[in-house]
């Protein structure tokens, strides 16, 4: 019985996925995007000079996920859109920069914060730890 177990798991096909992590106020996100799912994404071939879902769509999706995830989120900044290919498939990664605040030496601070965005609209919800 025991080898038939084996055998059958062997059979399976392999789940991969790729992670972007962020951490941020003490808590860790974890961006996984399983290949089934990015997979399910338009592609955007060589031939096609504009990407499926505009950079603008990918900040707006972007805000929105950020301002769902953080309690100030809707006051962070756009900092960069970054277009990541991932195999034949591309993704967004936006990155927004916390607002401005002051230590008591007075210097400027500011976090930054990664949010994942497939070309099909949809940003990946993370898992979030501590």
């Amino acid at each position: 019985m025991f080898q038939i177990l084996l055998l059958f798991a062997a059979m399976l096909p392999a789940q991969v996925e790729t992670t972007f992590t962020v951490e941020f106020g003490g808590k860790k996100y974890e961006f996984h995007i399983a290949d089934q799912d990015l997979q399910k994404t338009p592609a955007w071939p060589a031939t096609q000079e504009s990407p499926p879902l505009s950079p603008r769509r990918a900040i707006d999706i972007a805000s929105k996920q950020l301002a769902a995830l953080l309690p100030n989120g809707k006051d962070w900044r756009l900092y960069s859109v970054t277009l990541r290919p991932m195999d034949d498939r591309w993704i967004y990664l936006v990155d927004f920069l916390e607002p401005v605040r002051r230590d008591n030496a007075a210097q400027q601070l500011s976090s930054s914060f990664q949010v994942v965005v497939l070309m099909n609209g949809v940003a990946i919800t993370p898992k979030v730890s501590p």
